[in-house]
């Protein structure tokens, strides 16, 4: 006599949908991936793309191509990915901007940060330096903070524009050490940095590698780092925690994100191969020419990282009274 197990209707879908999901993994990717640049082409954030999506295209033997959706700090791309379908074919090449800043800049995005998206893994992690025009008569931030108190209202300081990570940077500084400066918003760092040098603005955070030619020229004076430790190439240049300052610490992220419900085995086998494309000579020296360090980990430590940024970035937002352009 034969014995027959009889499992719940439930359970007996969940085993079909891995089931499913499995072989949809083991047969992935049988097409191309649409890989989505929040950035117009050009940028250095939008090189780093191309460069990860050419690795990937090898390693994986599918077309990864780029597709660019720039605008509105980054949220006209990542609405269009919150919209894909979650089969693992449209993916995001997602930044602070769009993913922690956008929520707090803008009261009605069609789509949720954390809700709308699959993380897979962070690609890299940089830090900003603060720069000062020459004609300041202060050496490291603790000196410019003093200057600025004796002097308020009086000191601009530029961004890349209304909202951005640069802008906040600055309001977030403000708010740390209590002095008062102008924000100065241009459309992009390339006109923010001669206006610094000109002297027309006084102050700015910056990421990148952009800044350092004016440095070296001594055209610019970077006064303090943003992130944990001093920067290789300014061993003399210290932290705002070095300096006593708290509350300054400022970091750009870049990460990888899929439409929410993208199945999970599709989401750890972009994380693996992720991986791999960090370890890559040309992709990490990309990287570091962009001020940032490779900073692969799991979906789960970016998915914290997005829900950790949002909280942090709505209090600067708040508390300064930005408002989206």
């Amino acid at each position: 006599m034969t014995a027959y197990l009889r499992l719940p209707a439930g359970a007996l879908l969940c085993a079909a949908l891995l089931i499913t999901s499995a072989a949809q993994a083991q047969s992935y990717p049988s097409k191309p991936i649409v890989f989505v640049s929040t950035f117009p082409p050009g940028g250095g954030s939008d090189i780093v793309t191309r460069l990860l999506a050419a690795k990937l295209s090898a390693n994986l033997g599918q077309q990864v191509p780029v597709d660019n959706r720039a605008g509105a700090t980054g949220t006209i791309g990542a609405a269009s990915v919150a919209r894909a379908a979650p089969d693992g074919y449209t993916m995001m090449f997602g930044t602070a901007a769009a993913l922690a800043v956008a929520p707090a800049l803008y009261g009605n995005l069609s789509f949720d940060p954390v809700k709308s998206f699959a993380p897979v893994i962070e690609v890299a992690r940089g830090y900003f330096v603060l720069l000062v025009n020459p004609s300041l008569p202060v050496k490291n931030a603790t000196e410019l903070v003093d200057h600025a108190k004796r002097n308020p209202g009086k000191l601009n300081f530029g961004s890349s524009g209304q909202g951005s990570v640069h802008h906040l940077g600055g309001e977030m500084l403000k708010q740390a050490t209590g002095i008062d400066m102008v924000h100065v918003p241009f459309k992009g760092t390339g006109p923010a940095l001669p206006a610094l040098v000109a002297g027309d603005i006084q102050v700015m955070f910056e990421g990148g590698a952009s800044w350092i030619p004016y440095a070296q020229a001594g055209r610019l004076r970077p006064v303090a780092v943003s992130g944990p430790k001093r920067f290789p190439i300014l061993p003399d240049v210290a932290t705002f925690t070095e300096q006593g300052i708290q509350g300054a610490e400022l970091a750009f992220w870049w990460g990888i994100v899929m439409p929410a419900g993208t199945p999970r085995p599709i989401i750890e086998k972009m994380n693996a191969e992720f991986r791999k494309v960090l370890t890559d000579p040309d992709l990490v020296n990309s990287l570091r020419q962009q001020g940032a360090e490779a900073s692969p980990g799991t979906p789960e430590s970016l998915g914290r990282l997005i829900a950790d940024e949002q909280v942090r970035w709505k209090q600067v937002v708040t508390r300064a009274g930005v408002k989206a352009e």
